[in-house]
């Protein structure tokens, strides 16, 4: 296991040690910004993805932000960051939420739903087996597919876990949005 000894690895360490102890399957951070700071983060925000150096890609509109690793970069897990400028107490904050991209993240909702209507069925036919006082074999089949929403569940979170850096490269382009535009800040 690597250890945060690097800057690279350090910086990662340090933006996963800001996530909840508990896995999440959309990780979620706020930036509080000052009064009136929201679209002028994100116009900075928005020269930087036009400047092309920042080695990522997106598009802001309004009080909204999606960003990406190029196409060259990208991979099945790559992470999507959707950023939103928000109220919260009267003051803006920037919320971020990270997730794979839309079609993957469809798809294992749809592996959920399907595990879960399969361990329905199973549990159904079960307790018919037992009303007519057979044994209740198909019961077993409501312990596989809980496993196997433990497996997919597992999945995921290896798979956030392989992109921390792709997240890190997402997360330290906004830091630097919120940061140029008030020296001496630190986001949260």
């Amino acid at each position: 296991m690597a250890s945060c000894s690097t800057f690279r690895v350090a910086a990662v360490c340090d933006t996963l040690s800001a996530m909840p102890s508990r896995p999440r399957m959309r990780p979620v951070f706020e930036i509080p910004l000052d009064s009136g700071d929201g679209a002028t983060v994100l116009g900075r925000l928005q020269a930087l993805l036009a400047s092309g150096a920042t080695g990522v890609t997106g598009q802001v509109i309004d009080r909204h932000a999606v960003l990406q690793l190029p196409a060259s970069r990208r991979t099945l897990l790559s992470p999507f960051l959707n950023l939103e400028v928000a109220e919260r107490d009267g003051a803006p904050v920037l919320k971020g939420r990270f997730s794979p991209h839309p079609n993957v993240w469809t798809g294992f909702v749809a592996v959920y739903l399907f595990l879960g209507m399969v361990g329905t069925v199973f549990g159904w036919y079960g307790l018919s087996q037992s009303m007519v006082d057979e044994p209740p074999t198909m019961l077993l089949g409501v312990l596989g597919s809980l496993g196997a929403i433990a497996f997919v569940y597992g999945a995921a979170v290896i798979g956030q876990g392989l992109t921390a850096d792709e997240m890190y490269d997402l997360r330290a382009l906004v830091d630097r949005a919120v940061r140029e535009g008030a020296p001496g800040r630190e986001p949260r």
